[in-house]
């Protein structure tokens, strides 16, 4: 019985000193990544909005590359090509991520004049529910990031989010334009707190919007010509709006994304897509490639190895059928405008065609990755060196999310489509924005401290002889829909980093119109429209709605009214 007390006594004791060790310790147990309302400051919040951004922009970003052959997609099959899962990672950067930390910084900015700050966390929600919109179609809106409130949103028509996603932008760039604002955030990753700067990024957001809508809004003319008389748009390489990474390779690691999975020791780097390849190699040039044509291929693309004397029915399969062994290419081959490729490209590139899901054969060292631009990989100085972890710029690459040739290249189409007068015709736009392109590529790894060796810098002739072929295939174009594939392909090829906009591109104008078929073709199924939406969305919210099937002509998203077989 006496043992019984004094083990009672003692557990007494202990309980209470644990509950004033917990009241003593609540004060450090705040997650510093997940910052509350209590601890948190508005920079803390802003760092986590653009972190998340960043993120959840790159996510999205690697999905539209491969569904536009700017990265190689699995596939076969469109309808199996994605399960839901697949778009976790960015439906959740997006709502608790940039989301439901902007919710939580703006009203806290607003209540310390720190109008910077919630400028920026309203730009970049617009700019997040916009492409979740035209990711995914109708998805929650109003009725989202409420917490506890309502944990199961309803979803909100993608026309009533645009119309929210400009009225975002709006209150934004009263937020840069008040005065008596407070300080500007500690650490702005993008534009180091400069309003004017972000102003001008905002209304360039309004403009791709208001393109988007362009075939379904009778009102969008008058909105983008508004816009482009103003001209306060990211009209210049200094105005781009640009993520950039480091070399850290742990806590954290800071490089690209990109770099990062392929730049390794062992194994090999994945897959590119052989039909970009071939689009900056050869496809101007009868299918052969040309070193000496496009100025970006050698700080786009590096290759592993020179030729192919290593192929043999073990390490390269499909080599006896491609283009270069003189053997019948796939049934399909035939039926491909311009003939693009089958297999391999020409001069050592390695990538693989669009939807070959077939198992990959001990290829790994000689596959082609990414250069030196965007993702910060090594430039192509005919090495022919197996890849390394530590190569190039090891990976301070960048995210081009918007440069200033994507804004020549949407008032090029804005004239041709919609018949806007701007300060330029259609073909210097087309000019200035191929101009600018090649610009920022090749002085990308001089901003790194890499040196390209100077007999490899593209030279004024081999720049100007490039842009006067584009001009000239403009030129020669017949009608404004060939003027348009001519853009609209300077575009994607300019958007290499960047599978957002192409991804949309596609969708509203059907160009390029020339993308490989898939190699299940004639029965890939309809090309995705929209995404699934995710397992993290239609798994835990009684309210989602039913689970899309990709390739329904009912899952294209509001702005897309082009026919169900427009593009594949």
């Amino acid at each position: 019985m006496k043992f019984r007390k004094i083990y009672l006594m003692l557990t007494i004791v202990f309980l209470t000193a644990m509950t004033g060790c917990k009241k003593e310790f609540n004060s450090y147990l705040n997650n510093p990544n997940s910052p509350s309302p209590e601890t948190a400051d508005v920079d803390l919040f802003l760092n986590q909005v653009q972190m998340s951004f960043s993120a959840f922009w790159t996510r999205a970003s690697d999905l539209g590359a491969e569904l536009t052959r700017q990265q190689y997609w699995v596939g076969p099959f469109y309808r199996n090509g994605y399960t839901p899962a697949s778009f976790d990672g960015e439906w959740t950067n997006a709502y608790t991520g940039v989301l439901a930390n902007a919710k939580a910084l703006i009203p806290l900015a607003q209540s310390q004049k720190k109008y910077i700050q919630s400028g920026i966390a309203r730009t970049l929600s617009a700019f997040t529910l916009g492409t979740l919109v035209d990711d995914f179609g109708d998805v929650p809106y109003s009725e989202a990031v409420l917490g506890n409130e309502n944990t199961n949103p309803k979803v909100d028509p993608g026309a009533t989010i645009y119309a929210g996603v400009q009225t975002l932008l709006d209150s934004a760039i009263s937020d840069f334009q008040k005065s008596g604002a407070a300080a500007g955030p500690q650490a702005d990753l993008f534009y180091g707190g400069d309003p004017d700067a972000w102003t001008t990024f905002a209304k360039t957001l309004k403009l791709k919007f208001y393109m988007q809508t362009r075939l379904v809004d009778p009102t969008a003319k008058t909105k983008i010509q508004a816009l482009l008389t103003e001209n306060d748009l990211i009209n210049d390489a200094s105005q781009d709006f640009v993520f950039q990474y480091g070399t850290s390779m742990s806590a954290p690691d800071s490089r690209h994304p990109q770099y990062a999975n392929n730049y390794v020791d062992a194994g090999g780097p994945g897959y590119l897509a052989n039909f970009f390849i071939w689009m900056v190699a050869a496809q101007k040039y009868n299918g052969l490639v040309k070193f000496d044509g496009d100025p970006r291929l050698r700080y786009y693309f590096y290759r592993s190895t020179l030729n192919y004397n290593w192929t043999n029915s073990s390490t390269c399969p499909c080599y006896a059928r491609s283009i270069f062994a003189n053997d019948a290419p796939p049934a399909w081959y035939p039926s491909v405008p311009d003939v693009s490729p089958y297999c391999v490209i020409g001069k050592g590139y390695l990538g693989r065609d669009h939807g070959d899901a077939a198992g990959a054969p001990p290829d790994g060292s000689f596959r082609s990755t990414y250069g030196i631009y965007p993702a910060g990989g090594e430039f192509d100085a005919d090495q022919g060196n197996a890849i390394t972890a530590h190569m190039g710029l090891k990976g301070a690459g960048i995210d081009p999310i918007w440069l200033s040739s994507y804004t020549d290249f949407l008032k090029a189409e804005a004239v041709l489509a919609l018949g806007i007068p701007t300060p330029g015709t259609a073909r210097a736009l087309l000019q200035a924005g191929v101009t600018a392109s090649i610009d920022k590529v090749l002085g990308f790894p001089a901003k790194g401290g890499y040196s390209v060796p100077a007999s490899y810098i593209p030279s004024a002739t081999q720049i100007s002889n490039y842009i006067n072929l584009v001009l000239s295939k403009y030129d020669n174009a017949t009608n404004d829909d060939q003027r348009l594939n001519i853009v609209m392909t300077e575009y994607y090829l300019a958007a290499w980093g960047n599978g957002v906009e192409p991804y949309n591109n596609y969708r509203r104008t059907g160009k390029p119109n020339n993308m490989q078929l898939p190699v299940s073709y004639p029965n890939p199924g309809l090309f995705m429209r929209s995404f699934f939406y995710p397992s993290v969305f239609v798994n835990r919210n009684v309210n989602a709605p039913a689970q899309k099937n990709p390739g329904n002509a009912a899952d294209k998203v509001f702005w897309d009214n082009n026919p169900d077989n427009f593009i594949k």
